[in-house]
């Protein structure tokens, strides 16, 4: 007579779904799902192979972390010489960084940055990510311009004007220069004549500013008395300017005279009016045409 177990186990993947009693100990009366002899289990293998894929990771669970090692900031306002160091925890080893927008490396070691916010993100082996958000690099700040002293050009032939320059803030002390000049302590710059000027201030950080500012002519320069005398001797000439060219050009008319004032300062200032083989101007009537230009060109 045969011996049936006790208790049979149908199991699938290794684990057990089923287990079998008999009905009755002495008789063959087990369930009609499948007869048995002879066995204590039997194992029911459904589609199991030794190469099934992992179960994918749960990014939101992960333990992945970024946190800042350490970061300098750049030395100056006009440097990019700031750097953040990150590291990463967790997750599945290796990890690849990126900075911002860029492409995702090896490196934890960001350089040549300027001063700003950063954001840091670490991906894992399991393409998980975390961001590091807001890594700040501030720079020193740069002086800030207060209004300048200006004194205006008064006297044509000896230039009196002057500009003086005021700064707070930044990294004291400051250097100046005019111009494209040489930097110096100063910040008055004098004996100037009528012009657009330009003053750059840079403090002991190596940052720097730049101070617009304009000296006006006030030297009474006199038309009557001192400039008609200039364009009639030197340029109201037969056949340049004296209407031989046009009613336009004709210059023993102020009005023409006045609407090419800055075209006549620029020309002789230049030293192309009068032309080429025509007696020349000298410096002193060069400079009272520029002042008288700059005075405004009046009928005085």
């Amino acid at each position: 007579m045969c011996a049936y177990p006790a208790l049979v186990y149908l199991e699938v993947c290794g684990i057990n779904l089923i287990q079998l009693k008999p009905l009755d100990m002495k008789f063959n009366t087990w369930p009609r799902i499948v007869s048995f002899s002879l066995l204590t289990s039997f194992l029911v293998y459904a589609g199991c192979s030794s190469n099934d894929e992992p179960k994918p990771v749960d990014c939101n669970t992960t333990d992945l972390a970024i946190s800042l090692t350490s970061k300098s900031d750049p030395a100056s306002c006009n440097t990019n010489n700031g750097t953040i160091i990150v590291s990463a925890t967790g997750g599945a080893a290796p990890y690849q960084f990126k900075l911002n927008s860029g492409t995702f490396a090896a490196a934890t070691t960001f350089t040549n940055l300027g001063s700003g916010s950063f954001t840091i993100i670490v991906k894992d082996a399991n393409d998980c990510e975390k961001t590091l958000a807001a890594v700040i690099l501030t720079a020193p700040t740069s002086p800030v311009a207060g209004a300048s002293t200006i004194v205006h050009h008064t006297n044509c032939l000896d230039p009196n004007g002057s500009i003086t320059v005021n700064v707070t803030g930044g990294t004291p002390p400051y250097e100046y220069k005019l111009g494209s000049g040489l930097f110096g302590s100063s910040n008055v710059f004098s004996q100037l004549k009528a012009g657009n000027y330009t003053v750059t201030v840079q403090d002991d950080a190596d940052c720097s500013i730049t101070i617009n500012n304009v000296v006006n002519s006030s030297t009474s320069v006199s038309f009557q008395t001192q400039i008609s005398a200039i364009i009639q001797t030197r340029c109201s000439l037969t056949g340049c300017h004296n209407g031989d060219n046009g009613a336009s050009r004709n210059w023993t008319v102020l009005s023409n005279v006045q609407t090419n004032a800055t075209n006549i300062k620029s020309r002789t200032g230049a030293r192309s009016m009068p032309p080429a083989g025509a007696q020349q101007l000298t410096q002193e009537q060069i400079d009272l045409i520029a002042c008288w230009v700059d005075s405004g060109a009046q009928n005085n």
